[in-house]
């Protein structure tokens, strides 16, 4: 029996969503880190961009993928009820559908077709631990696509959709249904929903930091060690001068 829920409500406003799409996921792997979350714990290492030069950010609806097997698949509910469809259609702007797909390259999650609606959506774009097809196409829908590669597989041989907005394992990390991911030419992380707005804040005044330390450097001619990486004291002198 498939699983659709709904998906909880967004939690950053557009303000926020928008400096921190200037934010690079390198700045807020460091805050998070300083903040108890190990980056094994919200980093994705294998998943890579799929049409650089893209950064997203946004809430996530999630997907969950199980192995194919005949009887799975005659009881997975068929064309616009399927969990994959179900997502698509709970999604708009500011959204980006992540997929559990058991880190598989071979395994297709989608191509021109599929992600024609996505395009259609406005959605934010999409990440996930298996392959993507049809690149010659979807790279022009304007969506971010972020994957373990391209396939020409047939992805229904390999994987069947069993859960909308479920818990899910992608690349080894928990994503869970209205968390945050953040996504760009270094890599993707996730934001838990619970303590996003937290985060959204300490990575923009982090970034910022960054920023003032590498101007600081090149005009005083130093070491990265005299300020980086930034202490206590640094981070007072870094809010005095902002003042």
């Amino acid at each position: 029996m498939t699983i659709i829920n709904d998906t909880p409500p967004q939690v950053l406003d557009q303000s926020i969503i928008n400096k921190l799409k200037n934010v690079n996921t390198t700045a807020i792997i460091d805050v998070m880190a300083r903040n108890n979350y190990d980056p094994r714990y919200v980093y994705m290492p294998n998943i890579k961009s799929m049409n650089p030069g893209k950064r997203i950010i946004g809430r996530a609806i999630t997907v969950r993928f199980v192995p194919a097997r005949p009887d799975a698949m005659i009881e997975k509910p068929t064309g616009e009820e399927s969990p994959e469809y179900a997502a698509f259609e709970l999604a708009g702007p500011g959204d980006i559908i992540v997929m559990e797909s058991m880190r598989n390259k071979i395994m297709s999650i989608g191509g021109d077709i599929k992600f024609l609606r996505l395009k259609q959506r406005k959605v934010e774009g999409l990440i996930c631990d298996g392959g993507i097809r049809d690149m010659h196409t979807v790279k022009d829908y304007g969506l971010g696509l972020w994957g373990y590669g391209k396939t020409s597989n047939l992805g229904t041989k390999i994987g069947t959709p069993y859960s909308t907005n479920d818990s899910i394992n992608v690349d080894g990390v928990l994503v869970r249904p209205g968390d945050y991911m953040v996504a760009d030419d270094d890599g993707v992380v996730v934001i838990p929903r619970k303590i996003v707005k937290d985060i959204a804040i300490k990575a923009i005044e982090y970034d910022d930091l960054e920023e003032w330390i590498r101007k600081k450097l090149d005009k005083e001619n130093l070491t990265p060690g005299k300020y980086y990486p930034p202490d206590d004291k640094v981070m007072k002198i870094y809010r005095e001068s902002k003042k």
